[in-house]
């Protein structure tokens, strides 16, 4: 069985930047995880992850969003990329949408990652109309997955900015399932770190790691890392410790 770890993090852009990129150099060196998904990166802070994360490939395809919204890194020494893309999810933010790749171990077991940044419930829109995105967008990847997966293990990651709804759908439609709710625990509150946002009065589960197929979560935690005087970001993040059920 070949077991692997993932933390999923929202970086907030450059929000802050100057405040937090000693700690999120420090996060990465103390971690060390296998995979890493981010959310909002810019290429102002994937210079310093690049740098940071020596051992590491970054995934990058041709669209924007590759260096303006999300990205993945893997470890060389144990997977290869195989193939990606980014699946677009008719969302208001024109270079987000569902980012993956297909990876191989060093075992020959084949897995699909993917991260995505579901639209805030404090945009412009849905202030002033009530209209909510997420639904649109979850349903709209949870139909991409189901035929993006053809089988092979999966693991669905990244900032949902809703505590409920896109995980009922990707549970529903795809049959993912989020690796607290397997390991029998609360899911984590992840929003708001209030070190560095005035927005207390969201206090809610909502970055998510979910897996389906033939893979299994070992433990899952939400690492409240600091150090003196700087924090990651206006999100914690999520980490998960996995494993693949290795085929016969």
């Amino acid at each position: 069985m070949e077991q692997f770890s993932l933390i999923s993090l929202n970086l907030w852009n450059t929000e802050h930047w100057q405040e937090r990129e000693r700690c999120v150099i420090s996060f990465l060196q103390t971690f060390d995880a296998d995979i890493y998904c981010f959310q909002e990166v810019r290429p102002q802070t994937l210079s310093v992850l690049d740098v940071s994360l020596i051992g590491y490939q970054r995934v990058e395809g041709e669209e924007a969003g590759w260096r303006k919204e999300s990205s993945i890194y893997i470890k060389r020494e144990m997977f290869s990329i195989q193939d990606l893309g980014r699946i677009d999810l008719d969302m208001p933010e024109q270079d987000r949408g569902l980012f993956w790749a297909e990876l191989e171990t060093k075992g020959g077991e084949s897995l699909i990652v993917a991260t995505m940044h579901l639209t805030h419930q404090l945009n412009a829109d849905e202030m002033a109309t009530g209209k909510n995105y997420r639904h649109h967008e979850a349903h709209k990847a949870a139909e991409a997955l189901k035929h993006l997966g053809s089988g092979k293990p999966m693991v669905i990651c990244g900032d949902f900015n809703d505590p409920i709804h896109p995980s009922r759908i990707f549970h529903e439609q795809a049959g993912f399932q989020d690796v607290f709710t397997l390991l029998g625990l609360p899911a984590p509150i992840t929003f708001p770190c209030p070190f560095l946002t005035h927005e207390t009065f969201l206090v809610e589960a909502i970055d998510k790691i979910m897996i389906q197929g033939a893979i299994q979560p070992v433990l899952a935690s939400s690492p409240h890392f600091m150090i003196p005087g700087q924090v990651l970001s206006d999100h914690w993040p999520v980490a998960a410790v996995l494993k693949l059920l290795l085929s016969v």
